[in-house]
């Protein structure tokens, strides 16, 4: 069993589909409020904690209300998402990255999260200059960057995709001076990222669900060795707003119970 990153860093473009998952009605003025609602329930629940989860990403709306101090009473450290999503070709649009990295620093988060999104195997290498550039700063600055270069698990050729960015990262890592976490795709060959996860500027990898549903999220990472987990959509499955406390909490508990046998 190991411990696992909760991923609740939905923005405000991806909140809506999350409340109707959720089973919430909700308005563009309460959306943030209700989804954040929605995470401090999940996070109230008895196993999420430090001894299931030693990290929770979030979206900076939550930070704002305080969502470090709930993460932290329950003994888990904070990583902000940083990024403003992707362009068209999957690279990470403009953001104030100084901005971010002082707002992170002054609201107690251990690190950040970017997001990119690799398409084709043309875009590799313009992804991982653009993540490792911004985690070169972001490590300067005493935070633990972690690089997302997530490749769609629908894209019809994800294995050669994986292959290339698996050779891709140990290239990049072999000049980059800090440390990094590595959140990706749960790959179709098992084991692709051992070696990447070996490296001593890695401080670990995590798979994340990408769609997947809990238990095939969870079969797939229980094939990999030196990995754990970065689940959002396999973490919340089964929730919904109607649910009484007992029965959420059951739900969230089982969840929990499955990714942390499936980590490591």
């Amino acid at each position: 069993m190991g411990k696992f990153i909760a991923a609740m860093d939905h923005s405000g473009g991806s909140t809506g589909g999350v409340l109707e998952r959720y089973g919430q009605e909700y308005t563009e003025e309460n959306k943030m409020d209700l989804v954040h609602e929605m995470r401090l329930r999940m996070i109230n629940s008895p196993l999420f904690d430090g001894t299931n989860i030693w990290a929770a990403i979030v979206y900076k709306d939550s930070v704002d209300k305080n969502i470090v101090d709930n993460l932290f009473f329950k003994g888990i450290e904070t990583y902000l998402k940083v990024d403003s999503g992707c362009d068209t070709f999957g690279l990470l649009n403009d953001f104030p990255i100084t901005d971010m990295i002082e707002y992170a620093k002054a609201n107690g988060c251990t690190g950040t999260k970017m997001r990119s999104i690799i398409k084709s195997d043309e875009t590799i290498d313009a992804v991982l200059t653009q993540q490792f550039a911004l985690a070169t700063q972001i490590s300067a600055a005493g935070l633990m960057p972690i690089v997302e270069p997530e490749v769609p698990i629908e894209n019809l050729y994800k294995v050669e995709i994986e292959g290339l960015l698996e050779s891709a990262l140990r290239q990049h890592l072999r000049d980059f001076k800090g440390k990094c976490i590595l959140k990706l795709t749960l790959p179709e060959v098992n084991n692709l990222y051992f070696d990447v996860s070996n490296l001593p500027n890695v401080h670990k990898v995590v798979g994340l669900s990408g769609g997947y549903d809990t238990r095939e999220a969870c079969n797939r990472l229980g094939l990999q060795d030196n990995m754990t987990a970065s689940f959002s959509r396999a973490l919340s499955e089964g929730l919904l707003h109607s649910l009484t406390d007992d029965d959420f909490n059951a739900i969230i508990s089982n969840n929990i119970k499955l990714i942390t046998e499936a980590s490591l």
